[in-house]
């Protein structure tokens, strides 16, 4: 598998932004879903889009992250990793 995405549901007690600043304070490197097409710079300066709203698209890209993915990555790495994301949600 390329990248091990998941989506932080308002539920969860803290924003993506906020949980990807507490892994990184234990060593666990995140990044952001991509930029909804429609909101990059790039297509937008081309004018294929003009305004329209992706809700669903628009959505992932605020609440989406990438876990840490690598053909090097460890059962006892993915198991810290899904430790970690338990303690700081509580629950």
């Amino acid at each position: 598998y390329w990248m091990y995405s998941i989506l932080i549901e308002d539920e969860f007690g803290m924003s993506r932004d906020e949980l990807m600043e507490r892994l990184k304070e234990r060593g666990i490197e995140t990044r952001t879903f991509f930029i909804p097409m429609h909101e990059q710079p790039a297509f937008l300066n081309l004018g294929l889009f003009k305004g329209e709203r992706y809700p669903v698209a628009e959505r992932l890209g605020k609440q989406g992250l990438y876990l840490p993915s690598s053909s090097g990555l460890r059962k006892e790495d993915i198991n810290y990793i899904c430790q970690v994301i338990k303690e700081v949600s509580g629950k």
